[in-house]
């Protein structure tokens, strides 16, 4: 593929990919977008003063569960008609795709592997194949998952390259979302990124405060009340297929129902030392020039990777391992270690070859319930873990 800057043979690929995804589900008469129809009706409720939280948009999961300052950003769509304003935004979360992967592959190019990838744009093109089965979900339901890992990952460019002002405000309008995204904080208070962890609170209390200006303290504290309740009353429907709680509650019938809290405290522990060791290493090689910039860059691919595995949430959200996907991808070309190539390949056609189409409604039913997507997940981090312990024996600093 042909590299000019960001269009190039790569995002004529995702382009041609999205805008026949578009035409076939406008064709066959699919072109829903489910949770865009909630995101839509919700920021027009808004305006008109109706009822937000506890309404049923769409059948289903059709209820609205972001915080009342996400509504702003959904606001300008409401100027259009719902089919003009679902284009828009369709194709907004195609952008997003191109340029995540984009930027994706800088980041491992520059702080994992050094600048030595030959062929990237193909291995990019591979990579986007790898999460095709999650890309036509978001796109279909016109989720924003794909915008909030492309804001988290320009949040780390920008700590990366000293723009911490930015990248906490970034970091801020992400977790204003989907406020499990906080947990990209550890890395941050550990390497000590103040000036970031103080924009993305300052970021985080002025988007809880917009509802205040525009509707005043009773009916913004009212707002709030009803965004709790409605985490509460629906926060539990989804019974997280993805995540290791839900497959060892399925292996094991008595596993406790505390379970998944003794899971969580696992996590911040293990990813807590994984991170205080990189510290203690990368003191230890005084002089070696990006040894902490990379630790840094795979401690953050790292934990959105686990997050699927982490919160109880709908299985479109196993696209934040594509950070790993992409490294493991181009370590394995880069430096030849093909060995790896048949443990790669098992373990993504379980992370991402789950489809009706290509395995029957039957096995596809089976792996999605038996939890051994997030299985899949699970296993892809921990290789790609391997593979990052491999690359730092064999190069200390990489920048």
């Amino acid at each position: 593929m042909k590299k000019t800057g960001y269009f190039n043979g790569f995002t004529l690929f995702v382009a041609v990919i999205c805008l026949l995804t578009l035409a076939l589900n406008m064709i066959n008469n699919r072109f829903l977008l489910a949770d865009f129809i909630v995101y839509y009706s919700a920021a027009a409720n808004y305006i008109a003063g109706s009822p937000v939280y506890m309404v049923s948009f769409y059948s289903g999961s059709g209820y609205y569960k972001y915080s009342p300052a996400i509504l702003f950003f959904f606001m300008p769509y409401t100027l259009f008609p719902y089919k003009v304003a679902a284009v828009i935004h369709f194709l907004v979360l195609g952008t997003a795709y191109g340029y995540t992967m984009l930027l994706l592959s800088g980041l491992v190019t520059r702080y994992l592997l050094g600048n030595g990838v030959k062929h990237r744009l193909w291995l990019l093109a591979l990579s986007f194949c790898c999460i095709m089965m999650h890309v036509n979900r978001e796109l279909y339901l016109g989720n924003i998952n794909i915008v909030l890992l492309m804001l988290s990952c320009m949040a780390l460019r920008d700590m990366l390259t000293a723009r911490d002002l930015r990248g906490g405000i970034l970091l801020g309008l992400v977790v204003l979302a989907k406020p499990y995204l906080l947990l990209l904080v550890i890395p941050l208070i550990l390497r000590r990124r103040w000036r970031a962890m103080v924009w993305l609170s300052v970021t985080g209390f002025g988007g809880l405060l917009l509802p205040f200006i525009f509707s005043g303290p009773m009916k913004s504290i009212q707002l709030y009340r009803e965004w709790i309740n409605s985490l509460l009353v629906h926060g539990g429907e989804y019974p997280g297929k993805t995540s290791i709680d839900y497959f060892l509650h399925n292996l094991f019938p008595g596993w406790p129902a505390w379970g998944a809290i003794m899971l969580f405290l696992l996590f911040l522990i293990l990813i807590t030392s994984f991170i205080v060791r990189n510290i203690r290493l990368e003191k230890q090689e005084v002089g070696t020039a990006g040894m902490t910039d990379r630790d840094f860059t795979f401690e953050w691919f790292l934990i959105l990777a686990l997050l699927p595995n982490l919160i109880r949430t709908d299985w479109v959200l196993m696209m934040f391992a594509s950070p790993v996907i992409i490294f493991m991808i181009f370590y394995i070309a880069s430096r030849k270690l093909y060995r790896m190539i048949p443990v790669l390949v098992i373990l993504l056609l379980v992370y991402g070859a789950n489809s009706d189409d290509l395995l029957g409604k039957s096995l596809s039913h089976t792996i999605m319930e038996s939890g051994l997507m997030g299985i899949g997940n699970f296993l892809l981090a921990m290789v790609a873990l391997y593979l990052f312990f491999l690359n730092r024996k064999a190069t200390p600093g990489t920048s």
